[in-house]
């Protein structure tokens, strides 16, 4: 679990309960949360089918768990792999019973064992490639949908509230209610939207990114060594998929100043 998204979700959450005073209970209302939170995802649900819900699920659940592998230690794995495949002679059985800390590596090694050609084993990985950014994109637009529903929803139920409570004016008993409905949906949506699918739907996308970096940068590693190229030379290959740490300001160095175009003759 992503403890740092999580915490901010809930911290948020925290934040928004401790300004009611302590009267938390009060902004709990039970038709207010089948509205907003039911009525969301039963939309949602209208316009997918089971096995896309189950796919987004899924991918929502991989994106929360965690990040994915750093870069320095997938070059470390392939350069094993090169090695084992460039000066091991039985390098075919030691790179299938191997185990594999990335399920890239360990699909194109074993496809490599194979005895796939080039071609076809970039076409593969290429493949790999855009499944996983389509899995992706229609995770974050199932999640941005609901995003998107979520402030509409609590407008339905403000605007049922205030029919609720206009049909009974004669009877002070029943505006409390319907008061209820027309504010606390109105809250629960911005919540939703903004507290909830908001930062996951920007979780997704900035995932899915390193997810597609990691994928590049097996994919140009296993093509060089399949192609007879010596591990050795990985880091210098790849290093272009590594960040780039700025560069520290010299002590006399002044700061641009905002506008300043002049230049120094």
């Amino acid at each position: 679990m992503d403890i740092v998204s999580l915490t901010g979700v809930i911290g948020a959450l925290l934040v928004i309960a401790s300004a009611t005073g302590g009267n938390f209970p009060q902004f709990f209302d039970v038709p207010a949360v089948l509205i907003v939170f039911g009525g969301t995802f039963l939309c949602v649900l209208a316009k997918s089918s089971i096995a896309e819900f189950k796919s987004a699920y899924t991918t929502a659940r991989e994106t929360m768990a965690g990040q994915p592998t750093p870069i320095q230690p997938l070059i470390d794995e392939l350069m094993e792999v090169g090695r084992i495949a460039r000066y091991d002679d039985r390098w075919m059985i030691a790179l299938e019973d191997r185990e594999y800390t990335d399920p890239f590596i360990a699909k194109a090694a074993r496809m490599w064992v194979d005895g796939i050609e080039h071609t076809l084993l970039k076409d593969s990985m290429l493949r790999e490639i855009t499944e996983m950014k389509i899995r992706f994109e229609h995770a974050r637009d199932f999640f941005g949908y609901a995003q998107e529903l979520a402030p509409g929803m609590g407008m339905i139920g403000t605007l049922l509230g205030l029919v609720l409570m206009m049909g009974n004016m004669s009877d002070p008993r029943a505006i409390g209610p319907g008061m209820a409905v027309a504010l606390l949906t109105t809250l629960y949506g911005a919540v939703l939207a903004n507290v909830i699918l908001g930062p996951l739907v920007q979780k997704i996308i900035s995932h899915s990114k390193r997810v597609r970096r990691n994928y590049e940068l097996v994919m140009a590693g296993v093509l060089f060594m399949h192609k007879g190229g010596d591990p050795r030379l990985l880091p210098d290959l790849l290093l272009g998929h590594l960040p780039v740490e700025p560069e520290p300001m010299p002590a006399d160095a002044e700061p641009a100043v905002a506008g300043d175009t002049s230049e120094k003759l």
